[in-house]
């Protein structure tokens, strides 16, 4: 079986309102050469038979069903079985833009890099809001990049997975995997982690995904959850950032940003 060019990976929980819209939008996308990992953590709603539906009409969708075990856990058994050469991940209540994929690709192949980061769209209602931290299309090497983590590491654009296209061999090589039971962080830690073993990043300014945040969603439920449980968010935070120091250990540079890096602690949660 020929290896297809990436590995989509969509993890979704009761998903049945947005799902068949976020999976249109990855199957009419211009680069054609896909897999997509759609992994049903134990959905209790419709979920589960949209995606049978779905797949007997594109053999591309490939549906995976488990206990419910978190959102970590469904992506790690996508990564245990996906094979593209590029991996995307994609949260089941977003969409795509047309040319998400091949802008990225196009743009991880032409510079030869190991990550790139693109803008992204946060759609709140009505309001459309384009986001981005990237200086021109750019490709810098690690220690470049390492000066521009720093100063905004709990941001959305440098913490999330959705707007990154990452090289599958990196993360088959080094084993590379979600940490379950994390409360919340849990993109952040893998991130961080995919990072040691980069040498080079790509920016672009291109939209590539489309966020829909509400008022009642995972941000501000996180942000309640850190202020009910204040310890429980401190160990989490602690166990984030010895991974987000460790990235820095790794390439040799914590001496040179260990004044600001400690400062990660004091963010409650990522932002904008």
């Amino acid at each position: 079986m020929p290896t297809p060019l990436i590995s989509v990976i969509v993890p979704v929980y009761n998903g049945e309102k947005r799902l068949e819209s976020c999976l249109q939008s990855i199957l009419t996308q211009d680069e054609r050469d896909l897999e997509i990992l759609v992994v049903d953590d134990g959905s209790t709603d419709r979920t589960w038979a949209i995606l049978q539906d779905m797949a007997q009409k594109d053999s591309r969708l490939h549906p995976i069903h488990q206990e419910n075990a978190g959102v970590s856990s469904a992506r790690n058994t996508a990564l245990d079985v996906c094979r593209g050469k590029y991996i995307r991940f994609v949260d089941a209540d977003d969409r795509l833009p047309e040319g998400a994929i091949s802008t990225l690709v196009r743009h991880m192949e032409a510079a030869e890099c190991d990550l790139v980061v693109a803008a992204y769209t946060e759609v709140v209602g009505t309001l459309r809001s384009r986001r981005c931290l990237a200086p021109d299309a750019v490709v810098l090497p690690m220690e470049d990049f390492l000066h521009h983590l720093c100063s905004r590491s709990n941001s959305f654009y440098y913490g999330v997975l959705w707007n990154k296209l990452f090289r599958g061999d990196i993360i088959r090589q080094q084993g590379i995997r979600f940490v379950p039971h994390l409360d919340w962080g849990e993109d952040f830690f893998f991130v961080t982690t995919y990072l040691r073993h980069a040498k080079s990043i790509g920016y672009i300014g291109d939209v590539v995904y489309d966020y829909y945040r509400s008022v009642s969603g995972m941000t501000t439920a996180q942000f309640m959850d850190c202020v009910r449980h204040p310890l429980s968010n401190c160990q989490v935070k602690w166990r984030l950032y010895q991974n987000y120091r460790r990235l820095y250990v790794w390439h040799g540079a914590y001496q040179q940003y260990r004044r600001v890096l400690w400062l990660y602690l004091f963010r409650v949660t990522l932002n904008n």
